[in-house]
């Protein structure tokens, strides 16, 4: 696949510096297929650093390959984010090395030995950035220093064991990722009526798949549709309406294609800000078949409701992490268990 084309529109051989300054005049995230790595002497010399790149080059060839960009801006994290950003000024290198010794020395710190690893060096005076493009491979599952790498939540982590042992087995799963997206906040019959759409999207490339379902737990507020006199309803909206269970939302979902579904929260103002402080905690967990349980967790501060900006509600995120895979993360747990069992 053609990374470059994707994210600079013209390919790795046509990069030029100024491309990736362009690049970065607008703040940008990483991603499942985009790394990256500023320089710096405090991390250590030429080679130090280029042990961080190796490991994203390898996590790239265990995953779906991607573009890591060496010279990139440094990450700033904001508050209220757990994910950085990157934006204005490049990190350049100064060190010049050939374009073979340095897939050679990707390479060889790479067992077992890698293909489809280029790599673009791109200069402006003393200044040097070096952009790799990288190849899921069909020999995976790679190792730097002794340890398997892969793109997970948008970055290099060490691969969990059903990662591996698909990848030595050759199962592909699908990459499902959730989003909880703010629609509008109104005030009906003295609520506060809070409209959201729920997003899964399949990332995977011609992977499908299949009996996708999710859950919606809020503990300081309640789904409109909910009814205690409705029995019909009461599998898909539980707990007296915190909790929504949509057990077959979508048979068969398609490599590329979002599948939504809208929601309305109820909240009572006098006990959201005397019990809860005017903070509602949104918890989104989801999967299918194939595809490995995930959490998006979303903490919303209604102290600054804006009713100018009723249409526009993104402002009262306080807090997003997303599409974190359970089973790495043991807080995830911890919430599930005090969100489900009122632990």
């Amino acid at each position: 696949m053609d990374y470059s084309v994707i994210y600079f529109d013209k390919s790795l051989n046509d990069l030029k510096y100024e491309d990736i300054e362009n690049f970065f005049l607008e703040a940008k995230e990483e991603s499942t297929k985009i790394e990256f790595k500023a320089f710096s002497t405090e991390y250590g010399n030429f080679e130090k650093n280029l042990e961080k790149v190796v490991r994203g080059i390898c996590a790239f060839l265990n995953s779906e390959g991607g573009i890591l960009i060496w010279g990139a801006p440094k990450g700033i994290q904001k508050p209220g984010k757990k994910i950085k950003t990157f934006e204005g000024a490049l990190s350049p290198l100064k060190e010049l090395k050939e374009k073979d010794w340095i897939i050679n020395k990707v390479s060889d710190l790479i067992t077992p030995l890698p293909v489809g690893i280029k790599v673009a060096i791109l200069q402006n005076k003393e200044n040097i950035v070096y952009v790799f493009e990288v190849q899921q491979s069909n020999y995976s599952p790679h190792q730097f220093s002794n340890t398997y790498w892969a793109r997970l939540d948008g970055q290099t982590k060490p691969a969990p064991h059903y990662l591996i042992d698909a990848l030595f087995r050759k199962i592909k799963y699908p990459n499902i990722e959730g989003f909880i997206k703010l629609e509008k906040i109104s005030n009906v019959s003295s609520n506060y009526n809070l409209a959201i759409s729920i997003l899964l999207f399949n990332f995977s490339h011609l992977i499908n798949e299949e009996n996708v379902s999710f859950r919606v737990v809020c503990t300081q507020g309640r789904f409109s549709n909910w009814s205690p006199m409705s029995s019909s309803i009461s599998n898909m909206y539980q707990r007296n309406g915190h909790l929504l269970v949509f057990k077959d939302f979508i048979d068969l979902l398609h490599s590329g294609q979002p599948n939504v579904h809208h929601e309305t929260l109820v909240f009572n103002p006098h006990e959201l800000a005397t019990k809860y402080n005017n903070c509602v905690d949104i918890l989104l967990t989801f999967g299918g078949k194939y595809s490995p349980l995930k959490l998006s967790k979303y903490k919303l501060d209604f102290n600054k409701i804006n009713w100018d900006k009723a249409d526009e509600p993104n402002y009262l995120f306080l807090e997003i992490e997303e599409n974190s895979l359970s089973a790495d993360v043991q807080t995830d747990r911890e919430t599930i268990l005090k969100e489900v069992l009122k632990r």
